[in-house]
């Protein structure tokens, strides 16, 4: 009688991890569904492979030049790009800390919230500054995250 219900207690088990698995991939289909109609403009790559690209990931590239914009233009991009629900809340607050722009900074002279900079020059400075000053894992992998969100914006222009 006791085996009978060990076997009936992990057959439910069982039973739930079969239904926990068909809810994921359940999940799993209804994401990639959604990515798909996410995707909006196809490409030609340089090898004529066509991809499509993300219709607010475009329109942030259109309008700003990550190689050239100001503490206020990165701060419209990862604004645009969170909302979208393109990058995660982390990387938003990472990219808008602008400190040339942030009211709470000290004075240093004159505000530089115009002034135009090489944005992903300055996160791989970044990041070799975080290697460099032993930071941790997970430093060093949001910095390799925002430079990979502003080097793909950079790639659709």
């Amino acid at each position: 009688m006791n085996i009978n219900k060990l076997q009936t207690g992990t057959d439910g088990l069982f039973r739930q991890d079969t239904i926990h698995q068909a809810e994921q991939e359940n999940m799993r289909i209804q994401k990639s569904k959604a990515e798909k109609a996410a995707l909006s403009k196809p490409q030609q790559t340089g090898e004529g492979d066509n991809v499509s690209v993300s219709k607010v990931w475009q329109r942030v590239a259109d309008d700003i030049d990550v190689k050239n914009a100001t503490p206020r233009d990165i701060i419209a991009l990862s604004r645009t790009l969170y909302r979208a629900g393109a990058i995660s809340y982390d990387d938003h607050i990472n990219l808008s800390f602008q400190p040339e722009v942030n009211p709470d900074t000290p004075a240093q002279g004159n505000s530089f919230s115009h002034e135009r900079k090489d944005y992903i020059a300055l996160w791989r400075v970044r990041q070799e500054n975080v290697i460099r000053s032993g930071g941790d894992r997970e430093q060093i992998e949001d910095t390799h995250r925002i430079q990979a969100i502003l080097t793909y914006v950079n790639s659709l222009r």
